[in-house]
């Protein structure tokens, strides 16, 4: 009895151990799909109740550009303060997760779309120039915008977004191989069904939001667990 007592203490510190060691710390940087209390990030949050996420996401963003004429909406701006707030509220970082492109889609920016996969790569080459990046190692994941809804849905500002966000979903892909980080296109995965989990075409409900944590949850543990 004493024996099978002993064995079970040593299984249930073994798990506990290993479940200490597999936290892991992320940062997130997204817009108001992740900015929602609702989003993906808080989602994530809930599905990965051992993990630490700080989450930058803030509504408006984009990759490369002022939005609205505001700096603050333009992540190759802004994107050391977000690794600072991570760094500090994490004290280290495993995994930064990227969900930007929804509003580089925006007609305002039609004429500039070849910019936009160029403004990934150079937001992907700042983060790995930060000291902070270069003292942790990171994994970075690319996660793909989520599709837009029919045109019937979208207001004037993402009229003709379809094809753009859909351009992305290639380019993006190609930037994650070229800088080595972890593509995750959810873009394919609800691309059928996405107009039954959006309100507007653009924002996901939270029905919506959950599945993409869903997936991104899957994907981020089948990488780490290869690191």
């Amino acid at each position: 009895m004493k024996k099978v007592f002993a064995l079970c203490i040593l299984v249930f510190w073994g798990a506990f151990t290993f479940a200490q060691n597999s936290q892991l710390k992320i940062l997130a940087i997204g817009d108001s799909n992740g900015e929602f209390n609702f989003g993906w990030v808080a989602q994530l949050k809930k599905i990965r109740l051992n993990d630490r996420i700080v989450n930058t996401a803030i509504s408006g963003n984009t990759i490369g550009f002022d939005n609205l004429d505001r700096k603050e909406l333009n992540s190759l701006r802004n994107v050391n303060s977000y690794l600072n707030k991570g760094d500090t509220e994490l004290g280290g970082m495993d995994v930064i997760l990227i969900m930007l492109g929804t509003n580089d889609c925006k007609a305002v920016f039609s004429d500039s779309l070849k910019q936009v996969p160029l403004n990934m790569e150079r937001l992907i080459l700042k983060i790995k120039q930060h000291s902070i990046y270069r003292q942790y190692r990171p994994q970075i994941f690319i996660v793909s915008p989520p599709p837009f809804g029919p045109p019937e849905m979208l207001i004037a500002k993402y009229k003709g977004g379809a094809k753009r966000i859909k351009y992305l979903q290639r380019k993006f892909k190609k930037t994650a191989r070229k800088e080595n980080c972890v593509f995750i296109d959810i873009y394919s995965e609800i691309k059928d069904t996405f107009k039954n989990i959006t309100s507007d075409g653009i924002h996901l409900t939270p029905d919506g939001q959950l599945q993409i944590a869903k997936i991104i949850s899957l994907k981020v543990d089948n990488r780490m667990q290869k690191n």
